[in-house]
């Protein structure tokens, strides 16, 4: 009997997962104007507050650090809400990194990615894919670059690019007829992408939607306001999945136990 629970539970919870095609206009956007979070769109995970932390000030997002940072992460990541793998999808966000001072191996980046599924934080930490705008400094000076990172089950694959500028955009976009991800800083599409992903979302990961997220981390190095924010998140396509709110996935949970009890 309590197999046919958990079974007519799930059945009940992947019944009502909703997704809906909208168009442009309705799809997910930011531009953290009111600086202040938006709890329904985004949830807020900060590996340690104290010593980096996420910022909606001046009308943007802001990574704040402290020189106490060790690897220390700070992120927005998507409240119950995600994309489509079935569905081609596009979005992107401004960046600003003018850090470049700092002891030596100390460095942050501003991000912008996705983890696998929706809403499970620990899964999204395992699986993700993010594109960043970076310095870093050693002993021979400060490097700014792009770093295009996967990581599949904790094992992580990267590539790098120069940086030569602060100001720019982070663009991720999919091709679900091809399984093709898509990692830019120019532009959406095959034709702009520097790292193109083969196969993965449909295929390695095997899932049916991936969380947005945005943020950042720093290590060592002291960030104020206006030295490393993010602006204007935007996804320009797509198909939005959601998933129940606590409260309606206890009262379907309680109301498939009321329906074995009456089939008895």
């Amino acid at each position: 009997m309590k197999k046919l629970i958990a079974i007519s539970i799930v059945l009940v919870l992947t019944a009502v997962t909703t997704s809906v095609a909208y168009a442009a206009p309705a799809l997910p956007s930011d531009d953290f104007y009111d600086n202040s979070r938006n709890t329904s769109m985004w949830n807020l995970y900060e590996d340690s507050h104290a010593n980096a932390w996420l910022d909606q000030a001046n009308h943007q997002l802001e990574l704040h650090s402290t020189t106490d940072a060790i690897m220390s992460t700070a992120v927005y990541y998507s409240n119950g809400w995600g994309l489509s793998t079935a569905s081609n999808f596009s979005f992107r966000v401004d960046f600003h990194n003018g850090s470049t001072s700092g002891p030596d191996f100390s460095g942050i980046e501003v991000e912008l990615g996705f983890g696998k599924g929706i809403g499970d934080l620990e899964r999204i930490k395992s699986n993700n894919i993010s594109i960043s705008a970076s310095s870093y400094l050693d002993q021979n000076g400060s490097h700014p670059r792009f770093d295009y990172y996967k990581t599949t089950n904790d094992i992580e694959d990267d590539k790098q690019d120069t940086r030569n500028e602060n100001d720019g955009i982070l663009y991720i976009s999919y091709d679900a007829s091809l399984n093709s991800l898509y990692l830019s800083t120019t532009s959406y599409g095959s034709a702009n992408s520097f790292w193109t992903l083969e196969n993965i979302l449909q295929g390695e990961w095997n899932c049916t939607a991936v969380s947005p997220f945005l943020g950042g981390w720093a290590d060592k190095r002291e960030l104020t306001s206006g030295d490393a924010f993010l602006d204007n998140f935007v996804v320009d396509s797509g198909t939005v999945v959601y998933i129940p709110e606590p409260a309606t996935i206890c009262l379907l949970s309680l109301g498939a136990l009321s329906l074995l009890r009456r089939k008895k």
